[in-house]
């Protein structure tokens, strides 16, 4: 393998790798090679069923075999290992499932800051090709992708779903029942979830599994990525270990597709980031690009949890979730995701208790203030209070030069004022919802929020300090013109100043989307697909 030159490398199996490398290889003349730093199969019966199962997340746990758990500072004093897809799917084969685009105003203003190819009229497209929508039809929707798109019928949680419904109108939001419609209007409505036959369809089952019998796709388990190859200003391959071996693979394009947390910390270590900061740590400048590992933003989440008389039933092949309600206040939407199975069904307790030791080395430097509030959640169900776009900029940095040494992942959630008053909105707004009529006949409350605390913004903010994370890391490298010192990317995914490398993944959004990213994620790898399509066919 190390000897052939690939048309294209790809690096991560992810929610966008996977999609732009079984894209590509769908043109017979093209050489693909997709490396994964974890496992891979290449039939369903050999995944595990936490992968397959939409309902269970456990291996989102730490300590599992499929997932990186990256420690980080999410916020002052609190450091977590922060969950993120290993193995075939990357974070798309442990998810929830959620698949809502991103709105016409995300993208307008991606276009806006320079990046006219990331229009809304021109993304959805993509959108629209990449998924078979099982409930709607019309012009703004796909039926033929490859990704089944659902929203669980009423059956699956009725009695909360209806109160929760009813307790959003009752505040005088509106309905929305299709949260994919370009037009979205705001309100309550089901989720859309990419889920078929109780199987969690991300990349894996999409789009990897149905290409891996293509000659031209050649995919690599257990490779994990030590840097990009350069010479001069020229990406020509990727060092890598296979099965813990060194090798290098040599390409005519390098795609970094490894997520926001390791596109940058990739791209650092092969001395492409600010000049000073790699000089710190010893790493030869090969292009200073002062935005490589800054800008990182997410989808910033108070979790909570509610409680009730209801009994909720465990159900691994539905969703986790039925309704959601948006909205927008204070220069952001906002969002009330919850649960309808209780946090020891998700979470898979049991199988944390299966791996003892590689949890515990997991978590260590783990708070244990938040481990404590996370087991004693575990008989309750979650509720997401979601600010879709954040003040608040983190980073991710060196530590050492070392590729094997992870940089160091700071969030600094909440340290921008703005950000307390967006979640006292909507803390106060699902507070008001779980005390309508509806959800109080069914016993149901946010535990640990009372009414003194709801009305004081110190006590309320310091709530929401104790509870806040986040889940969808992006902006580490971020696309914009050259003129813009924080871009990495052009509208491309160039990276600027490197002929041959590019970057795809949410590492490159320029703002975060209002909706949680998971979709967008997959239309980047169908986009850019054809956007190297073309460029290689002029």
């Amino acid at each position: 393998m190390a000897e052939k030159k690939y048309d294209v490398i790809v690096v991560g199996a992810g929610s966008t790798g996977g999609a732009l490398s079984a894209k590509l290889s769908e043109n017979p003349d093209l050489s693909v090679l997709l490396l994964e730093g974890g496992p891979v199969y290449s039939r369903v019966e050999e995944m595990p069923q936490e992968l397959l199962a939409p309902a269970i997340v456990a291996a989102g746990a730490p300590g599992h075999p499929n997932n990186w758990a990256y420690m980080g500072e999410v916020r002052r004093g609190l450091s977590i290992p922060y969950p993120r897809g290993k193995g075939l799917g990357g974070s798309s084969s442990i998810n929830g499932c959620y698949y809502i685009r991103g709105t016409r105003d995300d993208f307008d203003t991606w276009a806006k800051l320079g990046n006219d190819l990331w229009a809304f009229d021109k993304v959805l497209k993509y959108y629209k090709r990449m998924e078979r929508d099982l409930d709607f039809g019309g012009d703004a929707h796909g039926t033929d992708g490859p990704v089944p798109v659902r929203r669980e019928p009423l059956d699956r949680a009725p009695e909360f779903t209806t109160a929760f419904d009813e307790g959003c109108h009752a505040l005088g939001f509106g309905s929305d029942p299709d949260k994919n419609d370009p037009r979205p209007e705001g309100g309550v409505g089901p989720v859309p979830l990419n889920i078929f036959e109780g199987h969690r369809f991300g990349t894996a089952l999409a789009y990897l599994l149905p290409a891996t019998g293509r000659p031209n796709l050649t995919i690599v388990g257990n490779a994990v990525a030590r840097r990009v190859l350069t010479e001069k200003t020229r990406a020509v391959g990727i060092e890598a270990t296979v099965d813990g071996r060194p090798q290098v693979f040599h390409g005519t394009e390098i795609v970094i597709s490894a997520g926001a947390l390791r596109s940058p910390h990739l791209l650092l270590v092969s001395g492409i980031g600010p000049a000073a900061h790699l000089r710190e740590h010893g790493v030869d400048v090969v292009r200073d690009l002062p935005g490589v590992g800054q800008q990182l933003t997410d989808n910033s989440m108070v979790t909570a949890s509610w409680d009730s008389r209801l009994h909720l039933v465990k159900q691994i092949d539905r969703g986790t979730m039925t309704s959601t309600l948006h909205w927008t206040a204070e220069g952001s939407d906002l969002e009330l995701l919850p649960m309808v199975t209780r946090n020891s069904d998700m979470l898979g307790v049991t199988d944390v208790f299966a791996r003892p030791l590689k949890a515990a080395k997991a978590m260590i430097g783990t708070s244990p203030k938040a481990v404590t509030r996370q087991a004693r959640a575990l008989r309750h169900a979650m509720l997401g209070i979601v600010v879709q776009k954040q003040e608040s900029r983190g980073t991710v940095t060196l530590v050492s030069g070392d590729p094997d040494k992870l940089p160091d992942l700071r969030w600094n959630l909440l340290s921008e004022q703005q950000d307390y008053v967006r979640f006292r909105v909507a803390i106060r707004v699902a507070f008001e919802l779980f005390n309508t009529s509806g959800l109080r006949e069914l016993g149901a409350s946010i535990v640990g929020l009372d009414a003194r605390t709801v009305e004081d913004d110190k006590k309320l903010d310091a709530w929401a300090f104790e509870r806040v994370g986040g889940g969808h890391p992006s902006g580490t490298c971020r696309m914009g013109p050259a003129s813009d010192d924080q871009a990495v990317v052009d509208q491309r995914l160039r990276v600027h100043g490197i002929d041959g490398l590019r970057v795809a993944d949410t590492s490159i959004f320029p703002t975060m989307t209002s909706r949680g990213p998971n979709a967008t994620a997959m239309m980047i790898g169908e986009y850019l697909a054809d956007i190297m399509q073309d460029e290689a066919a002029r």
